[in-house]
């Protein structure tokens, strides 16, 4: 089942685990309208085939993507519009959720989400609150939250 959760403005501060995807992605992210990077594109297609066992289906809609925003902190993090049309919901339905560490050993999270039934963007934030995750992680590095919950 995925999460449906409400968005809360956070402006991307270091987020603790138990208040993971409560950043909100506001009118006051920065404008783009670009094509998805090859990057950007083989991690969100790799997040959802690793993803809750709905996210697959989002998979036709990648093809369609495009940026059309990004986070007005400076991270990775960037909004999605599909075929032209962006949600107007609020509320965030987590596709795929997962952590890594960079070399440093510093603690990061990424979410794919949709809002309203279309892909809505993928994002990266810091969970130890020391570095801002300006760059994309590589799939292998990417675990799923659950695991590194259960670790903790």
């Amino acid at each position: 089942m995925l999460a449906n959760i409400q968005d809360k403005p956070q402006n991307c501060r270091p987020i603790h685990q138990l208040d993971l995807m409560a950043r909100e992605h506001t009118k006051t992210d920065i404008a783009e309208d670009r094509p998805l990077s090859n990057e950007e594109r083989s991690l969100v297609r790799w997040m959802l085939e690793h993803g809750e066992s709905q996210a697959t289906s989002f998979l036709s809609q990648l093809e369609q993507a495009r940026v059309s925003s990004r986070c007005r902190c400076g991270c990775a993090s960037v909004n999605f519009s599909i075929a032209g049309k962006e949600s107007s919901v609020r509320g965030l339905d987590i596709l795929s959720d997962h952590a890594w560490e960079d070399a440093e050993g510093h603690k990061f999270g990424a979410f794919v989400f949709a809002r309203g039934g279309l892909l809505a963007g993928i994002d990266l934030y810091s969970m130890d609150g020391e570095v801002t995750p300006t760059w994309l992680p590589k799939p292998d590095q990417l675990r799923p939250l659950s695991v590194i919950t259960r670790e903790v």
